[in-house]
């Protein structure tokens, strides 16, 4: 991930953003939802009734629910820290690979992959990737894809500790958060399987570009937009940076430029669930996986925390992280998938 997309290739400038290139093979689905018609009454007066597919679930229920989920996302958090690093070409980076396929198949899964040769410009020798992906629920079109990226980056370029700079780094925030989360809720779909269809997409070499040099990055998420599955979601959410201890949790700029409504949705949810680690007043403009599927016209949006002081340095670590703010993640993207607003 790295700031910016005014510049991205596929991209035409706009107020406040660009916008996304409608491909032949699939069109941008956004639709109007019923759910998104009804905000007015979804985020209506104080008091106003809600139909009861809208409204939210009780509160303790909820975060207790959310407290249960982002304990378990922090547990497989550690897990893949155990492995060491796992940047591209490392045993840490074989071995989690392994990790999630297990996870994914115990819950499960319909798993797949995608496995193709890669070149970035900082490294020496071109690196194996490895998407792997997860289907829950029914078998067909329509449904949400949830992503994120598995891998951590090769070095440390913020680093106070210039000596150390060339070191890959544990990636405990950028890498293993968003991963955890997805197989934390992998699990949970086991007892309770989804009622639409859920694609679990964890991108590989998301963080092998140089800072400052944008098509560096994303490898992977570039790769499955190319080489996108029969079966297609009606959106996509990537989640990156979520357990950070001092978590702000935002929807990036690009999704409040193109899908607004989107936003509102999920603006209201975070006040409906009551998540305190939340900001609704700002937004990231950033390049993450979303950017190659709205490229293909796929509606994307990215919940991510862009204000961690550790980011891309030795501090990103399971101790500057929380189980707490996973949860609170976590019981958003729920509601997402449970909430009726997606088919």
């Amino acid at each position: 991930m790295t700031r910016g997309c005014r510049d991205l290739p596929g991209f035409r400038p706009g107020t406040g953003g660009a916008e996304p290139v409608r491909s032949r093979r699939h069109r941008p689905v956004v639709r109007p939802l019923a759910a998104l018609l009804l905000c007015g009454a979804f985020w209506g007066p104080a008091g106003a009734a809600l139909p009861p597919w809208q409204a939210a679930p009780p509160a303790g229920n909820a975060a207790a629910a959310g407290d249960a989920l982002g304990e378990r996302a922090f547990t497989h958090l550690k897990a893949q820290c155990a492995f060491g690093p796992r940047n591209p070409g490392s045993s840490g980076h074989a071995r989690c690979g392994e990790y999630i396929r297990e996870v994914l198949v115990r819950a499960g899964g319909a798993v797949s992959t995608q496995t193709f040769s890669h070149k970035a410009p900082a490294l020496p020798e071109p690196v194996e990737l490895t998407n792997i992906l997860a289907r829950f629920g029914p078998q067909r079109a329509g449904g949400i894809l949830l992503g994120a990226h598995w891998d951590t980056r090769p070095w440390a370029e913020r680093d106070p500790d210039p000596a150390r700079r060339d070191e890959p780094i544990l990636g405990a925030n950028d890498g293993a958060s968003g991963t955890g989360l997805l197989l934390a809720l992998a699990e949970s779909f086991r007892a309770e399987p989804p009622q639409i269809p859920v694609l679990l997409v964890f991108f590989d070499g998301e963080d092998l570009g140089r800072e400052g040099y944008s098509g560096e990055y994303l490898a992977g998420s570039r790769h499955f937009a190319a080489n996108l599955p029969e079966l297609i979601p009606e959106m996509a959410v990537i989640v990156d940076l979520v357990a950070s201890s001092s978590m702000v949790l935002t929807l990036d700029l690009t999704t409040r430029t193109f899908f607004p409504e989107w936003g509102t949705l999920i603006d209201g949810l975070a006040r409906r669930l009551d998540l305190t680690a939340y900001d609704g007043n700002w937004g990231p403009e950033l390049i993450d996986d979303h950017i190659p599927l709205l490229e293909v016209g796929l509606p994307a949006i990215c919940l991510i925390d862009f204000r961690d002081p550790f980011w891309h340095t030795h501090k990103d670590r399971p101790e500057n992280c929380s189980a707490v703010n996973l949860g609170q993640t976590g019981r958003l993207v729920h509601a997402l998938i449970t909430g009726g607003f997606l088919r």
